[in-house]
């Protein structure tokens, strides 16, 4: 049976190419829609092979979209490669990885049949595969938040609010100059939806309570965690630190001991992380705990609703909760939640 991956290859076209003909939702020159009929009549190809799958054919496989950027924390994209098998296996489906920067591949595994949805990760705004995706043959799951999705459902952790719940925190506990270590310069130039929506949440939530706010970003590569912190503490003299860089929690822990600085009682701190990444033994991090194991189990259930022939799942934010812990201080007596 011809795949639409053969029409490609017999038309000359791009896959995504062939998606549009099919669906119509994109327009193409009618010369390139006339090759692709004419591949369509030679190789037999029936478009209803390309539509979702019957339960009979399906292919019990989820397909996960992996990041290869080199700015995205392996330690923490494996957190979530191992929450999605969890839930996929448990929905009774394997999982199959593809490289999510390979467009390409990852429409050929839909076109394919080889399996029933597709979980991407790692989402940017104004994603270039975003149009491909939502003319897909098979349903697809955005784990991410771009502003348009041109239909697909999109699953996250709700990182606006969290930073916001985390400035609104260390608010009540006293602070007004507020720093913000955030992602990578990488992962804020290609606008991950995540950096975006963090980074907006902080310096929202700093604005409407009228306190100090100061973004950096930390590329590890470039600048030492002790410099960086050593400028902080120099040139801005910050009484609270939000951050949201998994891999820079223990080295910022190290360089703030080392110059002499003590959480909570000089400088508080909140943590927009993983659970395991904010434990570390002579420090466990006050934090806003991002969700790896109900964030993998709703994007797994959505795929699993549509290929059990749902329309629409809509979309979902998962809301953030505050983790008391050691770098921040009681609420004052008298103080509300």
């Amino acid at each position: 049976m011809a795949t639409m991956s053969d029409i490609a290859r017999e038309a000359g076209v791009s896959l995504s190419t062939v998606s549009y003909a099919l669906s119509g939702k994109r327009a193409i020159s009618e010369s390139t829609r006339e090759r692709i009929n004419a591949a369509i009549t030679r190789l037999s190809y029936h478009p209803h092979a390309g539509a979702r799958a019957l339960a009979s054919q399906r292919a019990g496989a989820i397909g996960l979209a992996v990041p290869l950027a080199e700015d995205v924390d392996a330690h923490v994209v494996m957190m979530f490669v191992r929450s999605l098998m969890r839930a996929a296996h448990q929905a009774s489906s394997e999982v199959l990885l593809v490289t999510g920067e390979d467009h390409e591949a990852t429409l050929r595994v839909l076109a394919e049949g080889k399996v029933d949805a597709l979980v991407v990760m790692d989402v940017v705004e104004d994603d270039p595969r975003i149009p491909a995706l939502a003319t897909a043959p098979r349903p697809v799951v955005l784990l991410g938040y771009p502003t348009q999705a041109q239909g697909i459902p999109r699953v996250d952790f709700d990182f606006e609010q969290a930073t916001a719940l985390a400035v609104t925190e260390l608010h009540r506990r006293g602070a007004h100059r507020l720093v913000m270590i955030g992602s990578p310069s990488a992962t804020q130039t290609r606008h991950a939806t995540y950096a975006d929506r963090a980074t907006r949440g902080f310096r929202t939530a700093c604005q409407n309570l009228g306190v100090s706010a100061h973004h950096l970003v930390h590329d590890h590569e470039v600048e030492s965690t002790g410099q960086l912190v050593r400028t902080i503490l120099a040139d801005i003299r910050p009484d609270a630190l939000v951050i949201h860089n998994e891999s820079a929690l223990a080295a910022i822990h190290r360089a703030l001991s080392g110059e002499g600085v003590s959480m909570p009682s000089d400088l508080q701190v909140v943590a927009i992380a993983p659970r395991e990444t904010t434990l570390l033994g002579t420090v466990e991090y006050t934090a806003v705990e991002i969700p790896v194991d109900e964030i993998g189990q709703a994007a797994v259930a959505a795929a699993t609703e549509l290929i059990e022939g749902a329309d629409d799942v809509g979309d979902q934010l998962i809301a953030p909760s505050l983790i008391e812990r050691d770098t921040t201080h009681p609420l004052t007596p008298g103080s509300t939640r």
